[in-house]
């Protein structure tokens, strides 16, 4: 870019204030484009996989604090101010005297400071103090980092991304549904197949997925008891709709024991007692008790359909993080320079915006692609036409370097 504009060097608020002052023109491109490459046949829109990755927040880790953190600090604080009070209530020379209680002040001070940002935390959870918007979580190697959770929705064709979306929560649990409707209503479709791991197994979003056209294959997650032996764990107990009860996997009965209308239902079976795996199966004495949720027969409908697809679901690995791998390592994406989530998530469309530019340039090379936006920009009418310029010198520069590497 600098050799085609003759050494001629932006300042250091380019590229930020392009950022800043295009956020939507950015999120639209995205779209156009997306748009684009449904008009050449690139997008399958059946079958997409769903999947979130973490990335590295515009936070250090010395700016972000939680209860544990917080606690450790005030401790530390606290002793300084009682040695600074300890010292000059000692006959000390006054210039020491005028130095212990600067110090003291300064503590005292800090101290005051935390107990404000403890009675935060206690209704939030943690604190970042450069990126409020960024949390911290657990990454890959087992470690963690105050990070944004990017969650993608990429097409099974050719495995371009058709949505984004940018939380604050560390888990994908409750993303499923809000990412599926996205999907839908950036391809313009009412029915759609969606791939997604047991991080996504949620009953509400389960249910939302089966009222409204989405056939939602998603891994179940494992259940446990308080034995911890996966062969009795919640799920292999089969419930009988019709006697209302629960039979266990030594084909023992669960009857109901809580009233009919009340907020909890409890089904316990009373024949524990002679059962040779009692041992494995529950530690109370009064026998094994199951709690069902609202969305017991959701969860049901969800794990035969999983069942039914589960070769199709083996394909949902290579199809979402393959994006997430080439945006991190080949082109090098691993954190964010903006704060905020609404900068964080203009800067995320920007990311696989280049990654989509990438692919589509893969697929089908630069001279077609300026091709088909030179005839889509044709049959604009002046109706933005700006968007496809962009993408007609993206691809040129592209070219040029290309042919220049």
């Amino acid at each position: 870019m600098q050799w085609l504009l003759e050494a001629i060097v932006p300042n250091y608020h380019s590229i930020s204030d392009f950022r800043k002052d295009n956020k939507k023109a950015v999120i639209n491109t995205f779209k156009q484009f997306s748009m684009l490459c449904q008009e050449l046949n690139l997008i399958g829109k059946e079958i997409v996989a769903i999947d979130g990755s973490k990335f590295r927040a515009c936070n250090s880790r010395h700016r972000s604090y939680t209860k544990n953190k917080v606690a450790k600090m005030l401790k530390y604080y606290e002793d300084c101010a009682e040695k600074y009070m300890e010292l000059i209530g000692k006959d000390e020379p006054a210039e020491n005297t005028s130095n212990l209680n600067q110090r003291l002040e300064k503590a005292l001070g800090r101290i005051k400071e935390l107990n404000e940002m403890a009675i935060k935390i206690s209704e939030t959870g943690e604190i970042s103090i450069t990126d409020p918007d960024s949390h911290h979580m657990s990454v890959s190697n087992n470690g963690t980092d105050i990070s944004h959770n990017v969650q993608t929705a990429v097409d099974d064709k050719h495995h371009l991304i058709v949505a984004v979306a940018v939380t604050s929560n560390a888990q994908d649990n409750g993303q499923l549904s809000p990412m599926a409707d996205k999907v839908k209503e950036e391809l313009s479709v009412d029915e759609i197949t969606v791939l997604a791991d047991k991080g996504y197994y949620n009953g509400k979003c389960l249910k939302h997925c089966q009222e409204n056209g989405i056939t939602a294959i998603v891994s179940k997650q494992n259940m446990s008891n308080a034995t911890g032996n996966p062969d009795y764990a919640k799920d292999k107990f089969i419930y009988d709709k019709e006697k209302d009860i629960y039979i266990c996997p030594m084909g023992k009965k669960l009857k109901r024991v809580s009233k009919i209308g009340s907020k909890r239902t409890n089904y316990r079976c009373f024949g524990c007692g002679d059962c040779p795996n009692k041992d494995k199966c529950t530690t109370s004495d009064k026998g094994r008790r199951i709690s069902p949720t609202e969305y017991e027969e959701i969860y049901q409908v969800a794990d035969k359909l999983f069942a039914e697809n589960l070769e199709l679901y083996k394909r949902r690995q290579m199809i979402v993080e393959h994006p997430f791998g080439t945006i991190k390592r080949a082109l090098g994406y691993t954190y964010f320079l903006t704060r905020g989530h609404e900068n964080v998530k203009n800067e995320s469309y920007l990311h696989c915006l280049a990654y989509n530019l990438k692919r589509v340039i893969n697929i089908m090379g630069i001279t077609p692609l300026i091709d088909a936006i030179k005839a889509k920009m044709a049959k604009q009418d002046g109706n933005n036409p700006a968007i496809f310029c962009h993408f007609v010198i993206f691809t040129k520069f592209y070219s040029l370097n290309w042919k220049l590497a």
